[in-house]
C-alpha cells in the first residue's frame, strides 16, 4: 500500500512540476523560407533573374540547370534569358507548393533576349 501511495505521489509531483517552455509560444517572429525552382533547358544560354530585388546570373552550357530560389512572401520573379545560338529554350518555374507557374518553350535566335515576369504567391 505504501508503495502505491509513493508511486502516486511521484507521478503527481512530476506532472505538476513540468514547466511550459515559453520559447515556442510565439512563432510570429520566425521567418519561414520557401523554396521555388527555376529550370532552364538550353544548349548555350545565360539567365539573369531577380528575387526580392537581388539579381543573379547563371550560365548554362549543355542540357538543363535547376536553380532553387528562396522567398518568404509574395514577389515578382523577373527573368531574362539570353540565347547564345539559335535554339529552343524551355523555362519552367515551380513555386514552393509544387504549382507550375510557367512552362514555356520558345524558339530564340542567337543574341535574342526573352524577358518575363512571374507573380509568385505564398497562398
Amino acid at each position: 500500500m505504501r508503495i502505491q501511495y509513493l508511486l502516486l505521489l511521484v507521478v503527481l509531483t512530476s506532472l505538476y512540476s513540468c514547466k511550459k517552455d515559453a520559447s515556442f509560444d510565439n512563432i510570429s517572429n520566425v521567418i519561414l523560407k520557401r523554396e521555388g525552382l527555376l529550370r532552364v533547358e538550353c544548349e548555350n544560354c545565360e539567365i539573369n533573374y531577380e528575387v526580392n530585388s537581388k539579381a543573379y546570373n547563371v550560365g548554362i552550357d549543355k542540357g538543363s540547370n535547376d536553380i532553387p530560389f528562396f522567398y518568404s512572401g509574395d514577389f515578382d520573379l523577373k527573368t531574362e534569358v539570353l540565347s547564345k545560338e539559335e535554339q529552343k529554350i524551355r523555362l519552367l518555374v515551380i513555386d514552393s507548393f509544387g504549382r507550375i507557374v510557367c512552362n514555356e518553350l520558345n524558339d530564340l535566335k542567337a543574341g535574342e533576349v526573352s524577358k518575363k515576369t512571374f507573380v509568385i504567391n505564398i497562398k
